[in-house]
């Protein structure tokens, strides 16, 4: 009984849909025992109790389907002349029975309906095609509530299949950033603190202030790494403090301070060319994933520039944000020949960028003319959400 009032608190489309069938119905058959008085005070009571049913149909559809259908059956074995029909109770009764039917056993309602119905058509010697169509509704009724029931079912399991399909995929998801994380843990993390250790035992033992430097720069550089990759295997371990330390770290004056690395690195490689900066001096409200890409384009273009530009040439990279908008532009000669050939190389750097920047709504180009390679991105700092 709390199931069903609990239910009725918080109806479904077919208890509303319910409410307002019983309501028409009552309303009828009052309306029918009102110009059709019956003879008998037991009939007139039947019908009564046929009308409560109804009513209470919305909040206990089978028990009160068969009490109304029991009622039913009851006044048409009193003969008496006059009184409700009780036609409209019956064909919601047999609904709502067929309906939250949980064995074929309950065909013995509408069987018993058509039965009783049949014996008092007979009696009355009507013709056959006065009744039968009325009989064949009320097994129609019942297959109708059937049906609904079966159709809802099987929204219910496809419903709990997708449920299930997504909670698979989620569960896999979760298994490879972990399986990521371990390998990036185990191998990448571990030689950049081998990297780095060796780099201090080299620079304790060198006299060469020149080597010593270069070895110091090389040294910083893997140490900036390793955070990177800490945090990377944070993230992938769904650890939010990353993220939210990421959140508060001044986006302006992150670029600014990549920007100034990216060219010391270009110029101890002997290229020529600069940075240019032109940032608001407060850019909020950009989403994570945004200034991960924005960071992550700033560290490609660099490394492209020192494997594919010409020494001979220059380069020039410009960037501006607004606070609404962020648009970067770069330009480099290409070299004749890679300044590293052995350096491993995937092809898919900058167009994983260009994924996520189109996804935000941004705008990603590269051009290659008359020797020069060139770079443009408009991409909206402040999107609705990404459109992945």
């Amino acid at each position: 009984m709390r199931s069903s009032w609990s239910a009725f608190r918080h109806p479904t489309a077919t208890q509303r849909v319910l409410v307002a069938v019983s309501l028409a119905v009552a309303v009828m058959t009052v309306r029918e025992m009102v110009i059709y008085p019956a003879h008998y005070a037991v009939t007139a009571l039947l019908s009564v109790v046929q009308v409560i049913a109804v009513l209470l149909i919305p909040v206990m559809p089978y028990p009160m389907g068969c009490i109304g259908c029991l009622a039913m059956l009851i006044a048409m074995l009193i003969p008496d002349p006059s009184g409700a029909s009780m036609l409209l109770g019956t064909w919601e009764c047999l609904f709502c029975i067929g309906y939250r039917s949980k064995h074929i056993a309950n065909l013995v309602w509408p069987a018993a309906v058509i039965a009783i119905r049949l014996w008092f058509s007979l009696n009355l010697r009507l013709q056959p095609d006065a009744y039968l169509f009325l009989l064949a509704l009320f097994l129609l009724c019942y297959a109708g509530g059937a049906l609904l029931k079966q159709r809802q079912a099987i929204i219910r399991s496809e419903h709990d299949a997708l449920l299930r399909k997504q909670a698979e995929q989620r569960i896999a998801f979760e298994r490879r950033c972990t399986s990521a994380a371990s390998l990036i843990h185990d191998s990448v993390t571990n030689d950049l603190v081998y990297t780095i250790l060796t780099l201090d035992n080299l620079m304790s033992d060198t006299d060469n202030s020149v080597l010593r430097q270069m070895l110091g720069t090389v040294r910083d550089r893997s140490s900036q790494t390793l955070n990177q990759v800490r945090e990377a295997i944070r993230v992938l371990d769904g650890d939010e403090s990353a993220i939210a330390a990421e959140e508060d770290r001044n986006f302006t004056s992150t670029i600014r301070e990549q920007a100034r690395e990216g060219d010391r690195y270009l110029a101890s490689l002997g290229f020529s060319g600069a940075t240019h900066t032109d940032l608001a001096t407060e850019c909020t409200g950009i989403p994570v994933g945004l200034r991960r890409v924005i960071l992550g384009v700033m560290r490609e273009l660099y490394t492209n520039i020192a494997v594919h530009a010409s020494q001979q040439g220059t380069y020039d990279i410009r960037m501006s944000a607004d606070g609404s908008r962020c648009v970067i532009d770069a330009v480099n000669d290409v070299g004749a020949a890679t300044l590293l050939p052995d350096k491993p190389t995937s092809r898919h750097g900058l167009n994983h960028h260009r994924r996520i920047i189109e996804s935000y709504g941004g705008d990603f180009r590269t051009n290659r003319e008359d020797g020069a390679w060139m770079l443009h991105i408009d991409v909206p700092l402040k999107p609705p959400s990404p459109l992945v």
